[in-house]
């Protein structure tokens, strides 16, 4: 599936969605399914374990790799829906579902449900997806709304500087009848098992964060390659015996490997909580928010580095490094990894008021 990544990656560029091949490799592997209950055919994997797979799917695209993320991270909204609902949104082995979480939609009650008018962006792969979610506003408060397909349309928006496959395009839903069985909030967990003890709303944002690293080591993998075989203009030996290239490499490497391993160990603590059900603490969930910011912020200023290490030949549509640091750039830009999650992670720790409600 990797390799087909690869070679699929700058087609998929250029036509700002992925191709259909990938996509179907994608849901054939249950990439986009991974943290679904198994009981609905589910991969139902363990979060360290989704963490390591979306960096490598990323590593291997960032498009790609964002899109599994989404999609699968939304798979994970299965543990809170009532039984026969989520049996209706993924009980079909290829069922996708992805969306937007802000409450963009106004929904007026109606015998049964609600009727929901709305157009929200950011909705990564939602053209790829059966069933859509979106936030929307009731007399009664947020609800997380669950639409068919059929009720969606997409509106070609996504150009983008970056990870311009994932077809994050904004899309609109009319006077769309949502029974009450589609709408989730609170996210209350209708099973127990560790991933619906783990706090929901940090999936998005430990799946960013993955993203993110994937890129940067992509970009340190490109510019390794590069620097055994380029000799610069005017040198008379290749770009891995200038001690520049050397220092900068090696700093890439060093910060890569330390904002992987921060994150991994806030994920792997945070998960050995939920399999113990112990329940997530307000400073536990405050870190592992602090090492995803952590990540993507380090991911972007590896792939600064790569891509000046790699001089004139970066800057051709051909070479993978200014993939990487327009994807890495990107992805960074996202709320759920934003700095702001440095100045709640601080003032948790130094016991000052903050809202700690999305963490």
């Amino acid at each position: 599936m990797h390799s087909l990544i690869r070679a699929e990656a700058a087609t998929s560029e250029r036509d700002r969605r992925l191709s259909p091949a990938v996509v179907a490799e994608l849901v054939r592997a249950g990439a986009t399914r991974m943290l679904a209950p198994a009981s609905l055919g589910g991969r139902e994997l363990d979060l360290p374990t989704w963490v390591a797979e979306v960096e490598d799917l990323a590593r291997a695209d960032g498009s790609a790799g964002w899109t599994a993320m989404t999609t699968s991270a939304t798979s994970s909204l299965a543990w809170y829906l009532p039984p026969e609902t989520a049996e209706e949104v993924l009980g079909s082995p290829g069922s996708v579902l992805a969306g937007t979480a802000a409450p963009l939609g106004r929904a007026v009650a109606v015998d049964g449900g609600h009727r929901v008018t709305g157009r929200w962006g950011w909705g990564s792969a939602v053209p790829l997806c059966d069933w859509v979610v979106g936030g929307v506003v009731t007399d009664a408060g947020p609800r997380l709304a669950i639409f068919p397909a059929a009720d969606v349309t997409v509106h070609d928006t996504w150009r983008a500087a970056g990870l311009r496959a994932t077809a994050s395009h904004e899309w609109e839903v009319a006077d769309a009848f949502v029974p009450t069985r589609r709408q989730v909030w609170p996210l209350t967990a209708t099973a127990d098992a560790p991933l619906a003890r783990f706090p929901f709303l940090a999936f998005l944002a430990v799946g960013v964060a993955a993203v993110c690293l994937g890129v940067a080591a992509r970009a340190v993998e490109e510019v390794e390659s590069l620097a055994r075989a380029k000799t610069r203009q005017y040198a008379i030996a290749v770009l891995a015996t200038e001690t520049g290239a050397q220092l900068d490499l090696a700093t890439a490497e060093a910060k890569l490997s330390a904002a992987r391993a921060f994150l991994r160990a806030e994920v792997a603590a945070r998960w050995a909580d939920a399999v113990a059900g112990v329940p997530a603490d307000t400073g536990g969930r405050a870190r592992l928010r602090l090492a995803c910011s952590h990540a993507a912020a380090e991911a972007a200023d590896v792939t600064r580095l790569a891509f000046a290490v790699g001089g004139g030949s970066s800057v051709f549509e051909d070479s993978p490094l200014q993939r990487c640091l327009r994807d890495a750039h990107v992805a960074a830009q996202h709320a759920m990894v934003s700095r702001r999650h440095f100045e709640t992670y601080a003032k948790v720790r130094l016991d000052v008021p903050v809202d700690t409600t999305r963490l």
